[in-house]
This record gives structure tokens, sequence and C-alpha cells, in this order.
């Protein structure tokens, strides 16, 4: 318990601008059912994805209406759901393609990214996900987005805290 950090955690909010999505350094990341919070831009950048794509986010920047297309098949089953392949769209209509990365980025809060009427997994329990692993002592921010780092050091303090989740399965794996 001496892991745990005393005093209430604060989570984040959702984007003030769109009242859904993760803001992260002036982008808005959005579950692909709230494409339309962006207008026509995303329904433009839509038609330059190679038609086999198959993606769960949509990261956007208003500000260049830059728009990646980010393929996470286990956005609603893992409870840090991990970056697969991207692709990233220009206004102009160019394109970039990255794929998955060897020890592959992952995604927290993910309950931002969607309203908390979301079906595809229960808002609360990753809000309590949330709450959990912020209030860890000792956490290095700067590289939890790491699927390696986060699995070596922060889910094992995770199951040993008071009330951690030991969610470390997918739903419908265990």
């Amino acid at each position: 318990m001496a892991d745990v950090q005393a005093d209430k955690v604060s989570l984040p909010q959702r984007s003030s601008k769109y009242g859904v999505g993760k803001e992260i350094a002036g982008k808005i990341y959005v579950h692909r059912s709230y494409a339309h919070k962006f207008g026509t831009a995303v329904t433009k950048a839509e038609r330059s994805l190679p038609d086999d794509f198959n993606y769960a986010v949509i990261k956007y920047d208003s500000r260049s209406e830059v728009v990646s297309f980010i393929a996470c098949p286990d956005f609603d089953t893992n409870e840090e759901p991990t970056v697969s392949d991207v692709v990233t769209v220009h206004p102009d209509g160019t394109t970039r393609h990255r794929s998955q990365l060897a020890d592959p980025q992952i995604y927290h809060h993910k309950w931002l990214f969607v309203m908390d009427d979301y079906q595809g997994f229960d808002t609360e329990v990753s809000k309590l996900r949330s709450s959990e692993w912020l209030a860890l002592a000792e956490v290095d921010k700067s590289r939890i987005g790491k699927r390696s780092y986060w699995e070596q050091k922060v889910v094992p303090r995770l199951c040993q805290s008071a009330g951690g989740t030991s969610i470390e399965t997918p739903k419908g794996m265990n």
C-alpha cells in the first residue's frame, strides 16, 4: 500500500471543444464512432484510406486538418489498447503509412475517447483503472506509452496495490 499515493487522484477531462476525446499536444483522439464531431475533414480524409484498412481511433489536428486513422484491434478488450498501423492523411490527400512498432505504443484513459454510453466496454471500469494507476507513486509518465515499460514496471504494481485491477488478459481470452 505504500506504493500508492494517499491523496485522491484527479482524472483527466474529455475535450471541452468536442465533448469527447483525449487531448494530447493539440491533437484530439476519439473512437471512430465520434468522427462526426470533426465535420467534413475526417470524411474527406477517409476517402484516401486503403479499402481494407480497419481503424478504431482517429487523431485529428484541427489547426492543420491532418487526420490519422489508427488501427487498434484490442480497443474494446484491452485496458491499455495497442496502437497498431497508422495511416496519416494530409489535407491535400497525401498519405503516410506507419506499421505497428516492435515495442508498440499503448493508449491510457481510453474512456476519454468515447462517451459514457459507449457500448464497447464499461467506461466506469476504465475510469477506475485510470484512478488506480494514477495513484501509484513514481510512475515515469514519459515512458508509459510503450507496452514494454507498462507491462514490466506498472502492471505488476497495479496487481499488488490494494484494490488494484487484475485485468491483464483481454476480455474473452481467459
